[in-house]
């Protein structure tokens, strides 16, 4: 009898343990997050995993960087293959994909802890166009950029030109004061050049020509028909000005190191594809610098500098619900680190707290462009595209052909990628 009574007695202990113990259990979450290689940004995204994790001890959160070359290619490889992270970072243009797949899920606003769409856009410049689809908001920005032109004054100053005063405010100005900045060998083959476009960057080739395409008041590509629509004249237009800089005015071309990196290595006067980000790596580089406008055409339809572009952090649809609401409230959390982000490694996430924080002239130039940006379309294939289009302009600036032949046919490529690669996307549907 006794040892019945002490039995029933450390069983009822133990099931009070149970009761009170099951429940945190079986809310306890594990967040598997990839983030792409930033190293400025790696020490802070690691303190902000930590402080998550000590205010939310039900959830733990495993955090992987990836290479930023790789990463794009293995995060699509781990969605097909059903083993993609619950939290993910990716930029705009990419997002296209991801979207057709279904892998977004759409922002859960009571997770977030805000009270619905407008609640939370109040604490935002901006920056969300990149992240709509059909009207539904699907991720929050981490960076939010676009480029502007740096001069390197001294340059500038030993021909006779003032970086501010005679900087040239539309396209048409721009060979007359590239050339004067040029520094050309016996043969005239430029070894400083005075200004050239990012031409072997995909990402900045792409930026640039969606950009000028804008100022033409067309688009690359449109996304509503999911078409493009470029072989047109104010695509021609576009066009025949890169080949002209090059060809006519020898001023440069996609034969040389990328602008950015002969910029700072003294070997560029001016560069234009370079962020706010860039300011820190012209002091380093000890670089006398002004930042400028992106010139306009003349008879620009559209007044635009360079498109925006963003980053965003999403969450996977296919992650259990529990999972998926512990994973926007992280996304919170870490979006509400703007102010850390911008001063420890230069993202500018669209808050009114982040950008109290540079009120000097030159980031001031770079938030007044990025008021009047556009965001390049967002296209499944993007990564074909672009290749398309590169050399599509390399039959042209290098092999001679003109741009009213080899336009057509290009356009005809593009459209037939963006047809593949979007039905591709579309059966990853699970």
């Amino acid at each position: 009898m006794q040892l019945r009574r002490i039995a029933r007695s450390v069983f009822t202990v133990i099931g009070l343990v149970a009761g009170l113990l099951s429940p945190a259990m079986a809310q306890s979450v594990t967040l598997k997050i990839w983030m792409h290689e930033h190293p400025p940004r790696i020490a802070i995204d690691r303190a902000i995993v930590s402080e998550f994790e000590k205010a939310n001890p039900d959830i733990k959160i495993q955090y992987d960087v990836l290479g930023a070359a790789e990463y794009s290619t293995k995060l699509l490889t781990a969605f097909a293959s059903g083993s993609g992270p619950d939290v993910f970072n990716q930029t705009a243009s990419l997002l296209a994909a991801y979207y057709s797949s279904r892998i977004l899920a759409p922002v859960d606003y009571a997770a977030l802890g805000y009270a619905d769409e407008k609640d939370m856009l109040s604490k935002y410049t901006g920056g969300f166009a990149g992240i709509r689809f059909q009207g539904k908001l699907y991720g929050l920005p981490t960076e939010v950029s676009n480029y502007a032109c740096y001069t390197n004054n001294a340059y500038w100053r030993e021909v006779g030109l003032d970086p501010v005063k005679d900087f040239p405010k539309t396209w048409e100005e721009m060979p007359a004061i590239a050339e004067k900045l040029t520094k050309r060998d016996a043969n005239g083959v430029p070894r400083r050049r005075g200004f050239d476009f990012n031409w072997p960057s995909a990402g900045a080739y792409w930026l640039t020509i969606n950009s000028l395409m804008h100022q033409r008041g067309g688009n690359l590509i449109d996304e509503e028909s999911y078409t493009a629509t470029f072989n047109n004249p104010a695509g021609q237009r576009m066009m025949q000005f890169f080949v002209d800089l090059v060809n006519k005015h020898k001023l440069g071309g996609p034969q040389y190191t990328d602008s950015r990196t002969d910029f700072l290595g003294g070997n560029v006067a001016t560069d234009c594809s370079f962020g706010i980000w860039g300011i820190p790596q012209m002091k380093d580089a000890k670089i006398d610098y002004t930042v400028r406008p992106l010139p306009r055409f003349a008879d620009a339809a559209s007044d635009n500098g360079f498109d925006a572009y963003g980053y965003y952090m999403m969450v996977n649809s296919r992650s259990p619900s529990a999972t998926q609401k512990a994973a926007w409230k992280f996304v919170r959390y870490y979006t509400d680190q703007g102010a850390r982000l911008f001063k420890g490694a230069g993202l500018y996430v669209p808050r009114p707290e982040v950008a109290a924080l540079a009120t000097d002239a030159d980031s001031k130039i770079f938030f007044d462009e990025l008021a009047k940006a556009k965001f390049s379309p967002r296209v499944v294939g993007y990564a074909q595209v672009v290749d398309l289009l590169m050399r599509g302009r390399d039959r042209m600036m290098q092999g001679g052909e003109p741009v009213a032949s080899v336009l057509p046919g290009l356009e005809d490529d593009v459209n037939a990628v963006l047809k593949r690669e979007r039905a591709r996307a579309e059966a990853m549907r699970k």
